[in-house]
């Protein structure tokens, strides 16, 4: 999504992204950071939910994206960010209003620790440049 948006807003006069569709942007690196924490621990099983920390809509997480890379360098302009709702961008997958998980379980049998999603965003942007 994030390299998506990207390209979008230099190629695009403006965007529409979905504002109703609510869940937490989660780096693929602290992702794997946990996954190799818990694969580290023999007596870990079972199944678990694992987000970075915090909420955002689809909208949220673009308006970010293109202030984050406009203060980065990675953007030499700033565009339009629309919000939608999801009816207005039909997909093949439907996809829940709220999908938040519960990282409870998760963060008891782990020593990562859930970092806010927006750090992360650019914390990643950073390794793209």
């Amino acid at each position: 999504f994030v390299k998506t948006m990207l390209r979008l807003m230099q190629e695009k006069s403006e965007l529409s992204v979905i504002y109703d569709q609510i869940g937490t942007p989660t780096w693929a690196h602290s992702l794997a950071l946990w996954l190799w924490d818990i694969a580290m621990k023999p007596n870990v099983t079972g199944i678990y939910h694992w987000t970075d920390a915090g909420v955002a809509s689809w909208y949220d997480f673009a308006i970010a994206i293109q202030e984050l890379a406009l203060e980065k360098g990675l953007l030499n302009k700033e565009i339009p960010i629309l919000p939608i709702p999801a009816i207005a961008y039909p997909t093949p997958a439907k996809r829940p209003v709220f999908s938040l998980m519960d990282k409870s379980s998760a963060q008891s049998v782990s020593d990562v620790g859930n970092i806010y999603w927006r750090k992360q965003l650019s914390k990643m942007l950073d390794e793209l440049m």
